[in-house]
């Protein structure tokens, strides 16, 4: 189950899962250790033999030690064949080392290098463009990790980058300080600023691939809406995660999908919830037991819903199926997916990551 802590940086509310020994805040970056976390440990078996005086009892020593021959031969046995079904059942599926073909950037302030990476998105010409969450400055690569041009969408302090996404055309929609802007990716330039009929509040954006944009509002709810590329709203779903949790929700996660349907996840609730594209809830799956932190979420060319939580990635049905949990062998945090199924990621090491998804 999950408990609440308190950040000690920000101030804001971090949950953690029972067990584990640090969490990330995922408004400010700090690492925060887990008071009362314990390494469980466990001491192997002892097997005591005491010396008999007797004819009796050494025949039963000889007995018992036989036996004991013969089962661990057994168990080696069982343990060796046991290894090769398994190594043969998870031939079909590619070494989690061979699905990383490429990773860029480290830590630095230059070009090509990365301060405090939060945010990634890829446009329809296959530019990548890496948000830093404090600099105001945004990087922008070629997918092979070619560095192309740098522009900043703020300056000075207290803007800090929550969410961008990108879409087919090469506009850039970033969410901070609660506002949602739309950039032009060639040139950095202010397009214009998307607005809730309330005011400030977003915490998250994603484009369609109809070029509608999709944006989460938590001021005075936990509202969803879409904008058309005019930024026109064109659908609120008002309370998208509460009305149909029963739950309060503070921090909720966007995601569109292929056909105008979309996913929403509520951090606070541990659940995904499906909408369809006129905006009607359709189902919820998800709890404490599935998730543990996720960071990141996407939708694939196949229609499968993507998430790291954790170190892993799972990959769902559109129905809510959980079809597969992979370990890429690299801590993932935010990512995109682009139309050849490769997912490029932000890892915790502050690089940029190329995970070939095609064979799954």
């Amino acid at each position: 189950m999950a408990t609440q802590l308190e950040c000690p940086s920000c101030g804001a509310t971090v949950k953690v899962r029972r067990g584990v020994p640090s969490v990330e805040c995922q408004y400010c970056g700090n690492s925060i250790m887990v008071p009362g976390y314990k390494e469980s440990s466990s001491s192997p078996a002892q097997v005591q033999v005491f010396p008999t005086r007797s004819c009796g009892g050494t025949v039963a020593v000889i007995v018992a030690v036989s036996i004991l021959l013969v089962v661990g031969i057994s168990v080696f046995v069982y343990t060796m064949t046991g290894s090769a079904i398994s190594e043969k059942s998870e031939s079909a599926l590619p070494d989690r080392l061979e699905i990383v073909i490429n990773e860029f950037g480290s830590a630095g302030s230059g070009p090509g290098y990365f301060q405090d990476p939060v945010c990634i998105a890829i446009d329809g010409n296959d530019r990548i463009y890496v948000g830093e969450r404090e600099t105001g400055r945004i990087q922008v690569f070629s997918t092979g990790g070619e560095y192309l041009r740098q522009w900043a969408f703020a300056s000075g302090d207290g803007h800090y980058l929550s969410s961008m996404s990108a879409d087919n055309k090469g506009t850039v929609y970033l969410v901070y300080g609660g506002e949602l802007f739309a950039y032009s990716g060639e040139s950095g330039e202010l397009l214009d600023s998307l607005q809730h009929p309330e005011g400030w509040g977003f915490d998250d954006v994603d484009t369609a691939p109809d070029g509608s944009i999709l944006a989460s509002w938590y001021k005075h709810g936990d509202d969803i809406l879409r904008f058309n590329p005019d930024g026109e709203i064109t659908l609120t779903v008002e309370s998208a995660i509460s009305s149909n949790t029963g739950d309060s929700e503070l921090s909720t996660t966007v995601v569109s999908g292929n056909l105008g349907e979309f996913y929403a996840f509520g951090s606070f609730n541990s659940v995904v919830l499906s909408f369809n594209s006129d905006g009607r809830f359709l189902d919820r799956f998800g709890s404490d037991d599935l998730f543990t932190m996720p960071s990141g979420m996407d939708v694939d060319p196949l229609g499968r819903l993507w998430i790291s939580d954790f170190g892993n990635l799972l990959v769902f049905s559109p129905s809510g199926e959980l079809l597969n949990t992979i370990d890429p062998g690299v801590y993932v945090r935010d990512f995109v997916i682009n139309s050849d199924r490769q997912l490029f990621g932000l890892t915790v090491d502050g690089t940029v990551i190329q995970l070939d998804l095609s064979n799954y």
